[in-house]
């Protein structure tokens, strides 16, 4: 009996690739990451009945670029209004940061300034968009506004009344950046039907991150009693992380997630 022919004897390739699409906790985390990331922009909404390492076979023959430019113009312009929050947070952190904030303890011997009291928001811009679209987009709002906020700078600079010293600046922007990449791993491995867990444990972990980072970078050194402070500013991230629940809980049903996250 003749065996039928198969794809291979045909000359026709075959890509199978395989990520994690189901709502299992030990399937959440940089392998889901990882899959956002491999396919951002261009993959459709997730199957929430669909199982760990499903496989995927197009044709490549098949492929058409134009669909592919076409899917990846799209998932860019879902990112515009998240990378727009993001920028807007960022650029009233920087502005404010020579307005001092009374009453939220002190950096560098002075007053905290109201632009370091805002920084927290940038992990609750982040989780809303974690939460709708996943860590792959969440990752590219990070990379999008960090792009624009670097080339901005030099027009951002001279709104600023007290300049920043360079290793303050420094220590402060890489701090908030790996920050900001750990938050949305802990979201992406949090997130379930305690909807509370995700964003709260983000941001605490991703606060403590900033300054265990940022305060040694810009202070270790120098006379300054910034382990002090830096305690200090971690109980400010934590107590902000706790008080944007509240908002978190409220834009739920608002911003529900693409299918495929079980609606968490």
């Amino acid at each position: 009996m003749r065996r039928p022919s198969t794809a291979a004897s045909q000359g026709v390739g075959v890509i199978v690739s395989t990520y994690e699409t189901g709502e299992g906790a030990a399937g959440r985390g940089a392998l889901r990451l990882s899959a956002d990331v491999a396919d951002f922009g261009s993959r459709g909404p997730r199957n929430p009945a669909g199982m760990i390492g499903q496989a995927h076979v197009a044709a490549m023959s098949r492929r058409k670029a134009p669909g592919m430019l076409l899917q990846a113009s799209a998932g860019l312009a879902r990112l515009l209004v998240p990378v727009a929050l993001l920028l807007i947070v960022s650029a009233a952190s920087a502005i404010y940061s020579d307005l001092p904030a009374e009453g939220l303890g002190t950096f560098a011997g002075k007053p905290l300034s109201l632009g370091l009291a805002l920084l927290p928001l940038t992990f609750f811009v982040i989780h809303l968009t974690n939460r709708c679209y996943g860590a792959g987009y969440a990752l590219g709002q990070v990379a999008l506004a960090w792009l624009v906020a670097v080339a901005a700078f030099p027009v951002i600079l001279p709104l600023m009344t007290v300049q920043p010293e360079l290793r303050v600046a420094a220590a402060f922007a890489a701090g908030l950046f790996f920050s900001q990449l750990v938050a949305i791993v802990l979201f992406d491995l949090l997130r379930g039907p305690t909807w509370w867990t995700a964003p709260l444990f983000a941001s605490l972990i991703g606060g403590a991150v900033l300054c265990l980072i940022a305060f040694p970078a810009a202070f270790a050194g120098t006379e300054s009693h910034w382990s002090d402070e830096m305690l200090g500013y971690m109980v400010l991230c934590a107590g902000a992380a706790l008080l944007l629940l509240i908002p978190y809980g409220l834009l739920r049903g608002l911003l529900p997630p693409r299918p495929g996250f079980g609606g968490y």
